[in-house]
Order: structure tokens, then C-alpha cells, then sequence
């Protein structure tokens, strides 16, 4: 849709509707998604020099709003995902530290809050997604290897969703590195609703992921 489900858009069910796990139950597919100029460039590039079917996402709100030079002979890998920002060793010494999966919207969302985070005596390392499927669980364990908390901040629906299929691929391989359970903020089972003051109430954002993380570092 037009503004897929980015927060705070009042574009109704029509236009803001999430279809990500829908392309996720597709089998054979490698799935990417890119939240700046030169993740969409690199992906778009590697899934056309790429044997098999590819299906990226791409926020169309931010592509309005994100800047950035471009390597235009680089191609990126289509199993990889990248770490935004890593939590400092005292926060993880203390146990204060969180690792935040998400991608598109999610990752604006995730970016600005870290300063809030960090505010609050916590810190965050920051993943984002760039490839959906496969999921890269190599970067994702050696996260967790360092905070042993996990919380995704997701687009999609809470039941069936993207984070619902990533909660479980955790658990049952990495569920060793889990201090706590994983924490889902996910979009409701519900069409996402025109008012921007009941979409709010749908569509997680960056203050969730502060709530979320705080309550996770302190067994809330």
C-alpha cells in the first residue's frame, strides 16, 4: 500500500494493510528488505545477478525522506543482516542490554529511540533484517551471546507474522541464549484503522521499543 505500515500515516486498512507474511509462506523464495538507499541498491542488484526468485520490500514513505550516497559497483549479500548499533559492555556487564530485530520502518523507528534508551540507563543492539528468509542467525546469536534478550519490533500481524515465524526460529535453536522470553511488538489482528489516534493503538512504534526494552531489563 502507500504507506504500508508505517506509524502515524491515517491512510486506513486499504493502503496500510501488512503482506509481508504472505510473501513469506511462499517456498523458494529469497526475501530482502531495505530501509535506506544503498541496502535497496546492493540487494536490488544481487537479486538480479541471482539464480533464483527474489522479492524485496521497500519502505515508500522513507524512500521520500532517505539520503545517501551509493556504491554502484557493490552488490550485497542477499543472507546477511546488519548491525545498526551495538550496545555498550557496560550496559551488557549490568544486564541492560537489549538485541532489537526489525526492518523497514521499523529500523527509523528503532534508530530514533536509541537516545531514549540510552536515557533510561539502557542499550540496544540494533539488527536490521535484510534478508527475511533466509534469516541470518549467525548475526542474530552473536547478539544474543551478549545480551540474552531479544525483542523484535515488527510490521506485520501479530498472529502469522513475520516476528511470529523469527520468535520461533529463535527458540528452537538458540533458546539456550535466552535469559527471558522473547518480546513480539507486533501490529494487533486488526485492520489498521484510518483515525491516527486508534492507529496508535495498532501500529507499534519507537515509544513501544522503549516501553519494551525497559520492560525486559527489568523482568516486567
Amino acid at each position: 500500500g502507500a504507506g504500508g505500515t508505517a506509524p502515524n500515516q491515517a491512510l486506513g486498512a486499504e493502503h496500510s494493510q501488512p503482506f509481508h507474511a504472505y510473501v513469506m509462506g511462499i517456498p523458494g523464495l529469497k526475501i530482502g528488505t531495505a530501509a535506506s538507499p544503498d541496502a535497496a541498491y546492493g540487494l536490488t542488484k544481487s537479486m538480479i545477478r541471482d539464480n533464483g526468485p527474489c522479492f524485496l520490500f521497500a519502505p515508500v514513505k522513507m524512500m521520500k525522506e532517505s539520503k545517501g550516497t551509493v556504491d554502484l559497483g557493490k552488490c550485497m549479500p542477499l543472507n546477511k543482516a546488519a548491525l545498526l548499533h551495538e550496545a555498550s559492555q557496560q550496559t551488557v556487564d549490568r544486564g541492560h542490554a537489549v538485541t532489537v530485530l526489525t526492518y523497514l520502518h521499523g529500523v527509523k523507528e528503532s534508530l530514533a529511540s536509541i537516545e531514549a534508551i540510552q536515557e533510561e540507563g539502557f542499550d540496544i543492539d540494533l539488527i536490521e533484517l535484510r534478508s527475511l528468509k533466509p534469516l541470518d542467525m549467525d548475526t542474530i546469536a552473536t547478539s544474543l551471546a551478549r545480551t540474552n534478550k531479544l525483542c523484535i519490533l515488527d510490521e506485520s500481524t501479530k498472529s502469522g507474522g513475520v516476528g511470529a515465524t523469527i520468535s520461533a526460529q529463535v527458540s528452537e535453536e538458540l533458546f539456550d541464549l535466552l535469559d527471558a522470553p522473547v518480546k513480539r511488538l507486533c501490529m494487533d489482528d486488526a485492520p489498521v484503522p484510518y483515525a491516527s489516534s486508534m492507529e496508535k493503538a495498532v501500529v507499534k512504534r519507537g515509544e513501544d521499543l522503549v516501553q519494551g526494552v525497559f520492560d525486559l531489563c527489568t523482568g516486567e
